[in-house]
């Protein structure tokens, strides 16, 4: 199985959506390739991103933000974008087998608002699963 979140600066939402992601599909013992991008990606990782991934035991090596070209579009399982303006960006790729949008907002400049971002991916993808099985 191959899933792509994409977000407009891949430095927090759909970052955290790859961590959690394959973390938890590889603890349940399913084979799958994570990927995560940006319509306009960032320089880097969201500072607060890495650390509220940390705290709750994501591994974070080699999270960075990645341009959409970096996912391949036409072995994409399950296409998630994570804002309207990523689903607009991604109107065209249809090679995908299941699409959804998660429109989970960007959080503010506190920690907190990044943890319950976090939470609020965690249960997308706990729901994402449910499904998948």
């Amino acid at each position: 199985m191959k899933i792509a979140f994409v977000s407009r600066g891949n430095a927090i939402r759909s970052l955290m959506a790859e961590a959690v992601a394959r973390h938890l599909l590889s603890s349940m013992g399913i084979k799958v390739e994570v990927f995560s991008a940006g319509t306009e990606p960032r320089k880097e990782a969201h500072p607060l991103t890495l650390k509220v991934l940390e705290e709750k035991g994501y591994p974070t090596e080699g999270l960075h933000p990645k341009p959409l070209e970096k996912i391949p579009y036409g072995k994409i399982d399950v296409l998630i974008t994570m804002c309207n303006e990523a689903r607009e960006k991604c109107e065209f790729t249809l090679a995908h087998k299941r699409r959804e949008n998660w429109l989970i907002d960007e959080p503010d400049k506190r920690e907190d608002s990044f943890r319950k971002t976090l939470q609020i991916i965690e249960e997308h993808i706990r729901e994402l699963l449910k499904l998948s099985q």
